[in-house]
């Protein structure tokens, strides 16, 4: 504890641009994100019924309206995935735990396209106002099932991929959007949608993995 800090100079400097760029991030996600989100799912549902905000709505039929709000939430779902800094952490520490056979890319579109899914899902349970439980408890299930025949490497690193859905960029955008759809729609409540967004990518990275050991296995039978 009496020790000195190697490199006070650069440690301080380091430190006083971290928190300078935290506050920055911080003012950003609020009246940046999470102002977008909100109005993002407040003016959504004019694409398939009338709401008050919009003198045009409902803009299209019911069926071509909600295929593209699902559609628009599986777009944002992604690309939000893709922008958060721990995927791109994860993506790097996995193929070289891996030595390349799980590569980068391969793991962060695998996680965006997981999280996508269970976003749109999400969308679909405060519209269509389906009970939460009866798809996450078969999803959960078929989880387990999944994990049961992947190697540990694998596992450990689908069910730890959860965690991107917790990140500061998904969080407060698909939060705010939820809320402002669920509002726009009078739904009961929501929220739901991040727990459908936890599970999907650790089925998608569970599969993924499943579909490398097949790969090997042939290499291996091959050679």
């Amino acid at each position: 504890l009496k020790s000195r800090l190697p490199n006070n100079m650069v440690t301080t400097y380091g430190l006083s641009l971290s928190i300078i760029g935290m506050c920055v991030f911080n003012i950003g996600l609020t009246y940046g994100l999470g102002a977008i989100g909100g109005q993002a799912g407040t003016t959504l549902p004019a694409a398939f019924m009338q709401v008050p905000i919009s003198d045009v709505s409902p803009i299209y039929n019911e069926i071509l309206g909600l295929t593209i709000v699902i559609l628009f939430a599986w777009l944002l779902g992604f690309g939000a995935t893709l922008a958060e800094p721990a995927l791109n952490a994860l993506g790097l520490t996995v193929q070289e735990l891996t030595n390349g056979a799980f590569k980068k890319s391969m793991l962060m579109y695998s996680v965006a396209g997981g999280v996508a899914c269970g976003i749109a899902l999400g969308v679909g349970k405060i519209v269509f106002g389906f009970d939460l439980a009866t798809v996450l408890i078969p999803l959960y299930l078929l989880a387990v099932f999944l994990t049961y025949f992947s190697s540990e490497e694998f596992v450990n690193v689908a069910w730890d991929s959860a965690g991107v859905t917790t990140g500061p960029v998904t969080v407060p955008l698909v939060l705010a959007m939820g809320l402002g759809l669920g509002n726009a729609v009078s739904a009961t409540e929501g929220f739901g949608i991040l727990s459908m967004a936890s599970i999907c990518p650790i089925l998608a990275v569970l599969t993924m993995g499943l579909y490398i050991q097949f790969s090997q296995k042939n290499k291996k039978k091959e050679g």
